[in-house]
């Protein structure tokens, strides 16, 4: 049985999905193109984050790393946390479990010659159940992905396709004809996981884009709700605090380093 910590390490995972600049009061444009990064030297990685739902309760990750490898994000409370495994450079698993080792979700990320993301997996240890999409790199810059369903041995029931249009190095939108669509547009600011190794190679798997090197200012899903969101930024180009609207309900989210 998922618990309340399940729910809350998933949705963590895509908090910064959708992301809308308020800094100064001026606004923040959509961008076409991807401006250069600061130095490599410069390694900025978020080290907690919290949360402060529209009911009141606040839920704390606090993240692990080795060098800019991430190791992990552990509830405050340890009840349970997400870990990454790397081989080498590349993220080939993260694995969601609880205090108890119980594991709830495992991801597996497997790569091509050209370490670009080529199979995707999650699998649900309780349920038995498998979700597998397989990736093709098309040379005007999208990514075809057909998905498959089935157990967590097996995954072979053909789910559906969808195409995924990368602009300047991020997700531009998603079209598929199993799951929903989105569109989305970014900022100019820096996404606080963008110093995180390996994490941009996996930023559109699982049906959604994650962002890359900036941050989501807005997520339309299918022909209806747009997510938005504001967020304050710090003097370096990150977000310290971002306000998440969907559907009415607001998440307030703060970002430690």
């Amino acid at each position: 049985m998922k618990t309340k910590i399940f729910y809350f390490l998933i949705a963590s995972l895509f908090v910064l999905s959708s992301c809308s600049g308020d800094t100064d009061g001026r606004d923040i444009e959509p961008i076409t193109d991807i401006k250069t990064e600061p130095k490599k030297e410069d390694q900025v990685l978020l080290r907690k984050m919290i949360q402060t739902h529209e009911d009141g309760t606040v839920d704390i990750l606090n993240y692990k790393y080795d060098g800019n490898k991430i190791i992990s994000a552990i509830d405050s409370n340890e009840e349970g946390g997400v870990y990454w495994i790397y081989n080498q450079d590349l993220i080939t698993k993260m694995i969601i479990k609880l205090a108890d080792e119980t594991i709830l979700q495992e991801n597996t990320y497997t790569y091509d010659a050209n370490k670009k993301l080529s199979i995707f997996l999650r699998v649900d240890p309780e349920l038995k159940e498998g979700y597998k999409e397989v990736y093709t790199y098309n040379a005007d810059n999208t990514i075809t992905v057909k998905a498959y369903s089935g157990d967590d041995k097996s995954q072979t029931v053909f789910q559906g396709t969808s195409v995924i249009t990368i602009i300047g190095g991020e997700v531009s939108k998603i079209d598929s004809n199993y799951s929903p669509s989105f569109v989305y547009t970014y900022d100019t600011k820096y996404n606080p996981h963008r110093n995180i190794l390996g994490l941009d190679k996996t930023s559109f798997a699982d049906g959604e884009a994650s962002g890359n090197v900036h941050n989501i200012i807005s997520q339309k899903v299918g022909d209806g709700v747009t997510k938005t969101s504001k967020i304050t930024y710090n003097a370096d180009g990150y977000p310290t605090k971002s306000f998440d609207n969907f559907e009415d309900e607001g998440t307030t989210t703060e970002y430690f380093y």
